[in-house]
């Protein structure tokens, strides 16, 4: 009878040894899970981009790019500086603030722009047009059938307006495939300036209820990633207001990687920020300030240039790394086309070169020091030249 206690007591203790010896998890350091499943997603998968804010066209703008021989306004120079930077990454997205509804050319208030201006635009390096702002409905359903069809032209991608719900329906949450990524691109706006999309043309607003339904069937597409990029916000003020925080919040909760914000026509301050239940960091940018445009006011001739790389983890969860920004200088000058983006860095190395007025460079020194004081709130921002 002893013995048999012995046995029933020391049988289980024998098995267990057994199984150790056998998977031995603490001596190899080797992880009891299978290794293919760690090894289905590569840690260096990374994606880059370059954002930046309101790409506008005032009439001034179009009268200075005229050619007076051809007629035609020519564009590409404004862009001369920056054009290597942004053709440096992967995604390359900027906020389409006019229309492309025909003549008679205008700005502000209903703003419509030639096609050259778009082109000089996709020459600069640009692929990723977002239309959802407050003018895309300044010249009705011309405006938004002449952004689509130009989009579709030249196979830029784009979204946030669209022809009709059966278009909304199959081509949004936009899915962005590229570089072994599945990217959800989601873009709204605040409003149109009391103008509705005439039927049966959509303009995305910001709705939290269609927009949890359009989260919703980003996630069932089982994306790698959601970036939103959103317009909002209170014009010319340097700090975000407590619905831009609301909204935020709503799209940390619903998903969001990267919020990428316009309408300001002032650049705000951005962020990492980890929000409740994530364990991943989020970046927002408040706002971009203006890309281009005539706005005189300062500091309405400062932008920024946001880069950012997107991390796969082994997990499949997106890292943002390696965030960096370019403050630059919209230059207005007597030169066709009259208008210059000088970024920070490259313009300070040769400034009497490039701004040769005194009173310009005083200008720039002022936008460059307002921009630089909302970047350096946080130490894990990096200026660089390019």
């Amino acid at each position: 009878m002893k013995q048999k206690k012995i046995f029933l007591f020391a049988a289980p203790v024998v098995v267990i040894i057994a199984v150790l010896i056998l998977f031995n998890p603490f001596g190899s350091g080797k992880n009891l899970m299978p290794q293919k499943s760690l090894a289905l997603i590569d840690e260096t998968d990374s994606i880059t981009f370059w954002v930046t804010g309101d790409a506008m066209m005032h009439l001034p703008q179009y009268t200075s790019a005229k050619n007076p021989e051809t007629g035609i306004a020519e564009f590409d120079s404004c862009y001369t500086y920056i054009r290597p930077i942004i053709k440096s990454a992967d995604v390359r997205l900027v906020n389409f603030e006019t229309t492309l509804a025909g003549a008679p050319y205008s700005g502000y208030p209903k703003f419509s722009a030639p096609k050259e201006y778009a082109d000089a635009l996709v020459r600069a390096g640009f692929n990723f047009f977002v239309f959802a702002n407050n003018h895309a409905c300044d010249r009705g359903g011309s405006g938004i059938e002449g952004n689509l069809d130009f989009a579709d032209s030249v196979k830029m991608w784009h979204t946030g307006v669209f022809r009709n719900q059966a278009e909304r329906t199959a081509k949004y949450p936009f899915i962005l495939q590229t570089k072994n990524w599945k990217i959800a691109i989601l873009n709204c706006t605040y409003g149109t300036n009391g103008i509705k999309a005439p039927e049966p043309y959509i303009v995305n607003d910001i709705d939290t209820i269609q927009m949890s339904e359009d989260f919703k069937k980003a996630k069932a597409q089982n994306v790698d990633a959601i970036i939103v990029s959103i317009h909002w916000g209170e014009e010319y003020q340097p700090k975000p207001n407590s619905s831009q925080k609301a909204i935020a919040d709503f799209l940390w909760r619903n998903g969001a990687d990267v919020i990428i914000g316009s309408h300001p026509h002032v650049v705000q301050p951005m962020e990492l920020v980890t929000p409740i239940g994530s364990m991943n960091e989020k970046l927002v940018m408040w706002s971009m300030g203006n890309f281009i445009s005539n706005q005189k006011d300062h500091p309405t001739d400062a932008g920024l240039l946001v880069g950012f790389t997107l991390k796969k983890t082994r997990y499949g969860k997106p890292e943002i790394s390696n965030v960096r920004y370019i403050p630059f200088y919209r230059y207005k000058n007597d030169i066709r086309p009259g208008y210059f983006l000088m970024p920070g860095i490259m313009t300070e190395k040769n400034l009497d070169k490039y701004i040769p007025n005194k009173e310009d460079q005083e200008d720039f020194a002022s936008v460059m020091a307002d921009t630089r004081e909302k970047m350096n709130a946080i130490d894990k921002f990096t200026e660089v030249e390019r």
